[in-house]
C-alpha cells in the first residue's frame, strides 16, 4: 500500500495503482468503524466525473457495508452537494470520490465524519491494521438533495436584474447543477463544457491556471456576456472572468465578498497564507478580524469553526461562506452570491476591483519535487535561507514579509510540488522578492529546476 495516498486534507493517488479494490475496501471498512464509533450506521457517498469513479465506488461501498454501515448514494454530484447532504440529511457523515484538480488518472476521497473534515492521516493507522474485509450483503440506497439545494440557493441569491453569464464546468461534476442553479436565480445562462466527461476533452478543469480559461474568455466576448465563472472538476473552486475576458484573482473575489458580508455582520474572516497582504487590511477596514491559516480546505473549515468566522477563502479559489450558509467550500453557491452582489451594482466587476489597492503579484507557481522529500526540503530551506530585513512567518511553509513585498514557499499537500507565490507594491518590488527566493533555492538546492508550472 502506498502510504503517500494518506494526505493532510484527504486521500489521493493513482486510481489504478494506489486506489485498487483491496486498498479502497480497507479504507471503507475503517471509515465505517469510525462512523459506528458515533453510534451511527449510515453515510452519504457521491462521486465526480472521473473514469475510475464506479470501480472505486463499488470497493468503497463493500468496505462500508462490511462495517455495518448503509450507504446513501448521491451519484454524480459536485463535492459541495455531498457536504450539503451531511448538513441537511439523516446523517452527518459523507465521502466524496474525487481527484479534484489532479491529473485524470488520479482519484481520491474527501471525507466528512461527524460534521467535521477528516484527513487521510487520521485514518491511515486504522487502515494499516486491517488484514482483510469480509464482504457483506449490499446496504445501498439512491438519494438526492438537488431540489432542496436549488430552492435554498434561489432564496439566498436571486438576481436583482437579469445578467448574461457564461459557465464553464470543464466537463467536471458541476455542469448540470450549475446550469440549473443559474436559471433558478434568474440569469441568462450560456453553458460550455457542461456535460460531465472524465476524459476532460476540452481542457483540464482547474480554473486557477490561465491556460484553462481560454474557451470561457472567448465565449464571454463572443456572446457579449456580463461575466463568467469557471469551476474545477468537483465544483468546490471557482474562477471569475470579466466581460473583457480578464481573470479576477481570488484575492479580489474574497475582497468583494468581505465588503458585502462585513456590511451585514462583523466577525472574523479566515484566509490562507497565499493571499495578498491587502486582504487583511481590507478586512480590518470593514470591521472584521483577519485570521491567516494554513492552506487547505481541511484547515480553513476547522479555523472557520474555531473562530465562528463570517467567511473564509483561499487563493486557489476555495470560498467558504458561513453567514446564512454552511461554511463549506461551494463554487456554485459562491458564484451565485457573487452574481447577486453584482446584480445590485450599477458598475462592472472591473470597476469594483479597480477600487482595491493596486499590487503586482504572481499566480500560484509550482515546482516539481520528490513527494517523499518535499516537507524535509522545506525544513532545510527554512534552516539555511538568508533574507535581509525580513519578518518570517512559519504558519505554513515559510512566508517572508518585507516592507513592500512578500514571498511564500510551502510543500503541496496534494501533489509532489513546491508551491510559491510573490507580491510587491510595484513591479520592481515583486522582482526583488522573487529573485531573492530564487537565489536561496539555487544555493540550497542547486539541482532543483526552477521551471515553474
Amino acid at each position: 500500500m502506498n502510504l503517500n495516498i494518506f494526505r493532510a486534507y484527504d486521500i489521493r493517488g493513482n486510481a489504478e495503482v494506489d486506489l485498487n479494490d483491496t486498498t479502497v475496501q480497507k479504507i471503507g471498512f475503517a471509515l465505517g468503524k469510525k462512523v459506528k464509533s458515533f453510534r451511527d450506521d449510515e453515510i452519504f457517498v457521491g462521486h465526480d466525473s472521473r473514469l475510475s469513479r464506479m470501480e472505486i465506488f463499488k470497493s468503497l461501498v463493500k468496505g462500508l457495508n462490511a462495517a455495518g454501515v448503509k450507504v446513501f448514494n448521491l451519484g454524480l454530484v459536485p463535492t459541495p452537494m455531498l457536504y450539503y447532504a451531511t448538513k441537511k440529511g439523516q446523517c452527518n457523515h459523507g465521502v466524496m470520490i474525487t481527484g479534484s484538480h489532479n491529473p485524470k488518472e488520479d482519484n481520491g476521497l474527501k471525507i466528512v465524519i461527524n460534521d467535521s473534515p477528516t484527513s487521510g492521516l487520521e485514518i491511515r493507522d486504522e487502515v494499516l491494521k486491517i488484514d482483510g474485509v469480509n464482504v457483506q450483503d449490499e446496504l445501498l440506497e439512491d438519494t438526492s438533495f438537488e431540489n432542496e439545494y436549488l430552492q435554498e440557493v434561489k432564496t439566498q441569491a436571486a438576481l436583482k436584474r437579469s445578467l448574461k453569464i457564461v459557465l464553464d464546468a470543464g466537463n467536471g461534476a458541476s455542469g448540470p447543477l450549475a446550469t440549473k442553479v443559474f436559471k433558478e436565480i434568474g440569469a441568462d445562462v450560456i453553458a460550455i463544457n457542461e456535460i460531465p466527461d472524465g476524459n476532460f476533452p476540452n481542457h483540464h478543469p482547474d480554473p486557477s491556471k490561465e491556460k484553462n480559461l481560454a474557451q470561457i474568455k472567448e465565449k464571454i466576448i463572443d456572446v457579449g456576456a456580463d461575466f463568467g465563472f469557471a469551476f474545477d472538476g468537483d465544483g468546490d473552486r471557482v474562477g471569475l472572468i470579466t466581460a473583457s475576458g480578464k481573470q479576477i484573482s481570488s484575492d479580489h473575489i474574497i475582497m468583494i465578498l468581505c465588503e458585502y458580508y462585513l456590511n451585514l455582520i462583523k466577525g472574523p474572516v479566515v484566509f490562507d497564507v497565499k493571499c495578498s497582504n491587502e486582504l487583511p487590511k481590507l478586512i480590518s477596514k470593514h470591521g472584521g478580524q483577519p485570521v491567516m491559516e494554513k492552506t487547505g480546505h481541511f484547515n480553513i473549515k476547522n479555523s472557520i469553526k474555531d473562530h465562528n468566522a463570517v467567511l473564509g477563502g483561499e487563493m486557489s479559489g476555495h470560498i467558504f461562506i458561513n453567514h446564512n450558509w454552511y461554511g463549506f467550500d461551494d463554487a456554485i453557491y459562491t458564484a451565485a452570491i457573487l452574481s447577486k452582489i453584482l446584480s445590485e451594482q450599477s458598475i462592472t466587476i472591473e470597476d469594483m476591483v479597480a477600487k482595491f489597492p493596486k499590487t503586482f503579484s504572481t499566480p500560484e507557481l509550482n515546482l516539481d519535487v520528490d513527494d517523499n522529500k518535499k516537507f524535509a526540503m522545506v525544513e532545510r530551506f527554512i534552516s539555511e535561507m538568508k533574507f535581509k530585513d525580513a519578518e518570517v512567518n512559519l504558519t505554513d511553509g515559510v512566508r517572508i514579509n518585507k516592507e513592500n513585498c512578500w514571498g511564500l514557499l510551502r510543500a503541496s499537500n496534494t501533489s509532489p510540488k513546491f508551491v510559491l507565490r510573490f507580491e510587491g507594491n510595484t513591479e520592481e518590488d515583486l522582482r526583488i522578492i522573487q529573485e531573492e527566493f530564487e537565489l536561496n533555492l539555487n544555493t540550497i538546492f542547486p539541482d532543483l529546476s526552477l521551471d515553474y508550472s
